[in-house]
């Protein structure tokens, strides 16, 4: 992005922090009411194979199964996105509609089945694939759209950036302008308050909580979608 802060890119930093927040509240969802494995935080999935390739009893079955269908949804997305871009045809937002569909298929898979109770354990792992090849999906979008400090389902480099901003001393990296700095802090703040949101969802039992996370991600694709100046950057202004 162009270090001015455009309305265009400030509206633009908004849907995403809300798409951010989504990410959180799937991952909350995920691991505290599917079984302990993360649907868009990959990072969590590899170190609990890491912990049972060690540890006899660590569950490794869920964790194994996230990463297989994020990979399948990031390959999906992949296809479909990188071809749309390449014939100059809008894909964001039938590429958030996707991912939308998605997760309200898992949700809708869960009360269809379970209410608002704990699903199943095959219902669980149908509704664990489903999330996060959403994700995967989600995490391959994002990088077609090359929107700086603003991925919506990683953090650790967005965080150390953001410390780099804040924290005194010189660096050899240049201090960022206002703009990126502000997309770092809503990154981190996003998936916190995704977290929050996830765990407070979680309450009306896990296929509520996921039908209302694809509510907040179609509000998004409508918002996004309907209002004319919500637009991707132009070419000029994204990262190569």
């Amino acid at each position: 992005m162009n270090s001015e802060p455009t309305h265009q890119h400030v509206r633009i930093a908004v849907v995403l922090f809300a798409l951010t927040v989504t990410a959180g509240s799937i991952d909350a969802v995920t691991f505290l009411g599917l079984g302990h494995a993360f649907a868009a935080l990959t990072t969590g999935n590899v170190l609990f194979l890491g912990f049972g390739a060690v540890r006899a009893g660590t569950p490794v079955a869920r964790p194994a199964e996230a990463l297989a269908a994020f990979a399948v949804g990031a390959a999906a997305a992949h296809a479909v996105v990188s071809r749309l871009d390449r014939r100059g045809r809008r894909w964001f937002v039938p590429a958030v509609t996707a991912e939308t569909v998605t997760v309200l298929l898992a949700g809708l898979v869960v009360v269809g089945t379970s209410g608002r109770h704990a699903p199943s354990e095959p219902v669980t792992a149908v509704a664990v694939a489903l999330l996060a090849a959403a994700m995967g999906w989600r995490s391959r979008v994002m990088v077609q759209a090359r929107v700086p400090d603003m991925p919506t389902t990683v953090l650790q480099i967005t965080m150390v950036k953001l410390l780099a901003d804040v924290l005194p001393g010189r660096s050899a990296v240049p201090r960022e302008p206002v703009p990126a700095r502000a997309r770092r802090a809503a990154t981190v703040i996003g998936v916190f308050v995704g977290g929050v949101v996830g765990a407070l969802l979680l309450r009306l039992g896990p296929g509520p909580a996921l039908v209302c996370v694809a509510g907040l991600s179609g509000c998004v694709a409508a918002l996004y979608g309907g209002a004319r100046r919500l637009r991707p950057p132009p070419e000029s202004a994204r990262v190569r």
